[in-house]
């Protein structure tokens, strides 16, 4: 074989590599959009706006539902500045309110990080609470202790929340009824109660499990993280040590790809002796 045909060989091979190489970067880009984690992320943060809109409406009563003021609307400042005992506890509340849910929020935020992270939805395992913890066991223990703990701060969270709520109900109900308005002081304050009480609602029900039983926060029909994440299991030998693999050089497997290449072309071109 001459030396310009190994030459071209070679140059079929690196053309090869690079076509390959820009493949792999195209596909990359498709299983990251139809990856389980990065759905789910998506929607997480989607949902997360619309939860701090409804917080802030619901949490803020006495500022944004309408009382009078001398016959006529009051203004966001005179609602916040009465001088009355009952008032500004009502007021009192509703930041501590916010404070609570915006802490809430955040929790449930890296909760369901970490659940996104280190589970899967399947729906051919069970998801019973017995069997997720069976499954659990495949995580290292840092990153199952992590995600049990921060199930808990969520739970115990939800429920300060929860009185916060009751709480900052009674007090703005109160408070908004010795300045009742109109019609509309009632649509609005419904309407801003029946925002947090959805949440805690939804809280509650998601808090309110088994140990092992995880349920999202922000996707629909409450689903439930049953089984470990691929990218995440803790292999194991046969005496419970963690196990490792050793993976094979990218680099040397091409170059031997390339080196048997040159070699059967070699052999196609060698004239065979006449005996």
């Amino acid at each position: 074989m001459s030396s310009d045909e190994v030459q071209e060989t070679t140059d079929m091979v690196e053309s090869t590599k690079i076509v390959q190489k820009r493949t792999s970067i195209m596909d990359k880009i498709r299983e990251t959009q139809n990856d389980q984690d990065f759905q789910q992320k998506l929607g997480v943060g989607t949902t997360l706006i619309l939860e701090i809109y409804r917080v802030l409406m619901g949490a803020l009563l006495i500022a944004f539902v309408p009382q009078d003021c001398n016959g006529q609307i009051c203004s966001m400042n005179e609602n916040l500045t009465r001088d009355d005992v009952l008032a500004k506890t009502a007021v009192g509340t509703n930041f501590a309110t916010l404070g609570a849910f915006l802490i809430l929020y955040f929790i449930e935020v890296k909760r369901e990080n970490k659940m996104i992270n280190y589970l899967e939805v399947n729906r051919f395992t069970p998801v019973d609470n017995e069997s997720v913890g069976e499954c659990l066991e495949k995580l290292p223990n840092a990153k199952r202790d992590k995600l049990l703990q921060y199930d808990s701060y969520y739970q115990k969270c939800g429920y300060v929340s929860t009185i916060a709520f009751i709480l900052n109900a009674v007090f703005s109900i109160i408070t908004i009824y010795n300045h009742y308005l109109d019609s509309k002081t009632l649509t609005v304050l419904l309407t801003n109660l029946l925002f947090m009480g959805s949440k805690v609602s939804d809280v509650f029900s998601t808090v309110n499990t088994k140990q092992n039983v995880f349920y999202s926060a922000y996707l629909k029909n409450k689903v439930q993280y049953n089984d470990v994440d691929p990218d995440k299991i803790h292999l194991l030998d046969e005496d419970g040590e963690p196990k490792v693999e050793e993976l094979p050089e990218d680099n040397d497997k091409e170059d031997e790809v390339e080196v048997n290449f040159i070699e059967s072309c070699s052999n196609e071109e060698t004239p065979t002796e006449e005996v």
